[in-house]
């Protein structure tokens, strides 16, 4: 990123940088001082504050008259107080955007009821903007206020932007706020975060003396492990907190959005405590601002004049005065009387190098375009499975990406020490290029093995029908006949008492019936032959279906009715399954002790139609309290009138509630009575008249299943008996979530060689000047990763989610492919240590015109 500074540039001339997403990395080379990155980048770099854009590009040359501490009890005696701030701060900081970024993508699903795709698209539009506004950061800080000022400014901005997303998700679902308030909250966050992403190692770095290598090395290392332990312990519990029930609902995103927003807060008050003690140097040059100049002067002056340059960049100089350019006067000043040196001739020739790290970074975008999908796409996988590791301990589908950061952090030192040393014995150099190549290619990889999980994923599934196309089914709930069921123009079915047609990938069964549907709703007419003794001998039932649904048609002692079925499987990420309740019990059946409702008349054609609940058995609370988390209750507005038809042509009104997502859990159904409420909120348990449902019991121990609960009443012996029917509509999540582990590790695998070689490698390969571009040209890979993302989501091109990973798959494959043939036949590495030697020789401009083509060593580059 452009000039503001970091710890990084004041060691440009002999030292190297990594970056990768959110967990920094330290890297120490030939004695000098170390340099952290946070979220896939260093953070952006910038000469020592004596060394600017109108001074001499040499750097100051260290003294004696601050020696530095060497002994332990030295050192914390000259430790800057403020840098505890900035560690605290930068601790809340991550805290707050991993854990709010970690559930975003679960929460535009739920709460803003957003597809997959366009929960995809929403959650990178927000990467994007996070990862290009870095450069507007950098650009305040470094041309008008200064680092501190930026970050207390735009922390403050920040801070807000997590208010308002926190604020937003204390609406309910259906409130007219969402998604406006949402969207906004998201766009000030991202202006936020990607405004102090430049600046706050840079401005830790500013509080040491630039000599003190070894304080320094210190202090970076304990910014790394406060980066890495605010990510992943953030990324461990907000999740949780999104588990726990609040505000009458499954889920308490205010909870989990609240605590990182008061953490931001906290962050700023922080960072705030330390001002009295910051050492806050003025801000220079923006060197990212002054390279985009160049370039289109260059461009502009090679359409405007017609004269001839070695090299398109040179065109700059067709109108470049010196005795105008500030640079150049600044240079002269400093130089000897009468000299004749141009401060833009070395500028422009560092700019040239600038085209050979673009050719690095050409793969860089699309291996974040797969890399950065652990955060979308690979936690809409995660919900489909099965999170269950024991019966006791589940990981929820937004913790797995955790795994990544440990992994990381493992394979870091594992590579270094081991991998890497062991193939250097073998006689295999792993030149950077290399690297680069073998991370692409495992980036790759991980997503082969993501779309090979995802095809067994598919298998719990449910089949989609088009809009043209219907599929129901019919149950049966009689515990004493069979059906034999005919339909003109459609297959003979049979169904056993108190069983259902069921389709099931998992067991290659397909029961259901498929019915084209040419207008908007057809109707279908089925007959229907008991077999048994339920005194029942034939009937038949007209039901009415709509393309692209699914139906089902219940055969009851009360009459036949017909219900609409759900294809969609939980996504709360809690272990829920979905279940509707078609209930049949009539009012003369209903215990006196319900006094409320419409049961007053105790008729034997009408069923109970009020609130109703489900509350788990061995609850320790109240045996049905609305607060718990383990009570899922239907209010009357959620039961609509169900017309049973009777053979001889009587009818039955049932009431259908509609569909809930319940946790894993034995439960006991009652009729429910709020006696009291505070302003329409949940009542507390006291107030709750709650009175068993007799036979009706049931336990989920299963998740991500469909099921349609059909209760009614059986005629056992001349007896009226309550029963209870389940009907599988999607099967449940059977493929564990421990098969995305491999991914991980490759993936991980991919980060260590890729993410954190790439930009070391190109750091290196850039002149000392254009480490601050090469860092914001970093930060914009990221950015163009995600809009690749974007853009295949929003062509819609995959209606199959393994077919999509296989896709990004192949298209890394090909990138990383063309990318390696440019490497053996193109690139030539560039070695600047002439030009650092002649740099710290005091050579000039005019004399030492070190460029990309003079200073490449022409050796092999794969």
């Amino acid at each position: 990123m452009s000039r503001c500074p970091t710890i990084i540039e004041q060691v440009s001339r002999t030292g190297s940088i990594l970056g990768r997403e959110s967990r920094s990395g330290t890297l120490i080379r030939k004695g000098t001082r170390s340099s952290t990155i946070d979220e896939k980048e260093s953070q952006p770099s910038t000469i020592d504050e004596k060394e600017s854009s109108v001074d001499k590009d040499v750097e100051a040359s260290p003294t004696d008259n601050d020696p530095e501490p060497t002994t332990t009890w030295g050192i914390l005696k000259r430790w800057p107080l403020s840098t505890f701030c900035i560690v605290g701060n930068e601790f809340c900081e991550r805290f707050s955007f991993v854990g709010m970024r970690t559930v975003l993508t679960l929460y535009v699903m739920n709460i803003l009821a957003f597809s997959d795709d366009n929960a995809t698209i929403l959650f990178h539009s927000f990467i994007v903007l996070c990862y290009t506004t870095p450069l507007l950061g950098s650009i305040i800080a470094d041309s008008y206020i200064g680092k501190f000022w930026t970050i207390l400014w735009i922390s403050l901005v920040y801070a807000a932007g997590n208010v308002i997303l926190a604020v937003a998700s204390t609406f309910s679902k259906s409130d007219n706020v969402h998604p406006y308030l949402d969207i906004i909250g998201l766009v000030v966050i991202g202006i936020g975060t990607g405004g102090i992403k430049p600046c706050v190692a840079a401005f830790a770095g500013d509080q040491f003396n630039p000599n003190h290598h070894h304080m320094i090395s210190i202090f970076f290392s304990v910014f790394y492990f406060t980066v890495n332990a605010g990510s992943m312990i953030s990324s461990l519990i907000t999740p949780i907190m999104r588990t726990v029930p609040c505000n009458g609902m499954d889920s308490c995103y205010p909870m989990a959005f609240g605590i990182p927003a008061g953490l931001m807060v906290l962050a700023t008050i922080i960072f705030i405590s330390g001002s009295i003690f910051y050492n806050k140097l003025p801000p220079k040059e923006n060197i990212f601002a002054r390279v985009c100049v160049t370039v289109v002067k260059a461009l502009k002056n090679k359409i405007v004049y017609k004269t001839s340059r070695p090299h398109w960049l040179e065109h700059y100089f067709d109108s470049h005065n010196c005795d105008e350019d500030p640079h150049c006067i600044a240079l002269r000043k400093e130089s000897k009387e009468g000299s004749t040196k141009c401060a833009e001739k070395r500028f422009v020739d560092d700019v040239k190098t600038i085209i050979s790290v673009i050719i690095i970074f050409l793969p860089v975008p699309f291996f974040w375009a797969l890399y950065d999908q652990q955060g979308s796409r690979w936690i809409i996988q995660a919900v489909a499975m099965d999170s269950r590791v024991s019966d006791s301990f589940s990981i929820l589908p937004d913790q797995v990406i955790t795994i990544n950061s440990i992994l990381v952090l493992l394979f870091i030192p594992i590579f270094q020490t081991l991998v890497y040393p062991a193939f250097e014995k073998c006689g295999i150099r792993t030149t950077p290029l290399r690297r680069l190549v073998v991370g692409g290619f495992l980036g790759a990889l991980s997503f082969v093995i993501c779309g090979l999980v995802q095809l067994k994923v598919n298998q719990t599934l449910p089949e989609i029908p088009g809009p043209h196309h219907s599929t129901l089914s019919i149950i049966n709930t009689y515990t004493n006949c069979d059906l034999n069921v005919t339909s003109p123009g459609l297959p003979d079915k049979f169904i056993a008492r108190n069983s259902s047609l069921i389709d099931n990938r998992l067991t290659d069964v397909w029961q259901m019936y498929q019915l084209e549907v040419d207008g908007g709703s057809k109707d279908v007419q089925f007959n229907f032959a008991f077999v048994g003794e339920c005194g029942m001998n034939s009937t038949s039932y007209t039901a009415t279906v709509q393309g692209g649904k699914t139906f089902y048609v219940i055969v009851t002692p009360q009459g036949i009715a017909q219900g609409e079925g759900s294809l969609q499987k939980p996504t709360e990420g809690s272990g829920q399954s979905s279940m509707n309740i078609n209930f049949m019990i009539p009012c003369s059946m209903v215990p006196e002790s319900v006094k409320w409702g419409n049961c007053a008349s105790k008729s034997n054609k009408i069923a109970y139609n009020d609130r109703i609940a489900v509350c788990a058995v061995n609850s320790r609370s109240h045996p049905c309290n609305p607060r718990s988390s383990e009570y899922y209750g239907w209010a009357p507005n959620e039961g609509h009138k169900q017309i049973a038809k009777s053979a001889d042509g009587s009818e039955f009104v049932a009431t259908n509630y509609a569909f809930k997502d319940v946790r894993p859990q034995k439960y006991q159904a009652y009729y429910v009575y709020y006696n009291r409420t505070v302003d329409g909120g949940v009542p507390a348990a006291e107030d709750v008249t709650a009175v068993p449902i007799e036979g009706f019991t049931f336990e989920f121990n299963t998740m991500g299943g469909v099921y349609t609960f059909t209760f009614g009443v059986q005629n056992d012996s001349g007896k009226m008996q309550p029963e209870l029917n389940v009907h599988t509509i999607v099967p449940h999540n059977d493929v564990s979530i421990l098969l995305q582990l491999p991914q991980y590790v490759v993936i991980s695998a991919a980060e260590v060689l890729f993410s954190i070689t790439g930009l070391e490698f190109a750091y290196n390969q850039a002149a000392v000047s254009m480490k601050s571009v090469v860092q914001a040209l970093w930060l914009l890979t990221v950015a163009f990763g995600d809009i690749i993302i974007i853009i295949i989501a929003k062509l819609d091109l995959f209606s199959n989610l393994a077919y999509e990973m296989f896709a990004y798959a192949i298209g890394l494959f090909v990138v990383i492919g063309i990318f390696a043939l440019i490497a053996i036949f193109y690139y030539e590495y560039a070695d600047f240590t002439e030009e650092i030697d002649s740099e710290d020789s005091s050579k000039t401009p005019e004399t030492d015109n070190t460029s990309l083509d003079s200073t490449s060593l022409k050796k092999p580059t794969l």
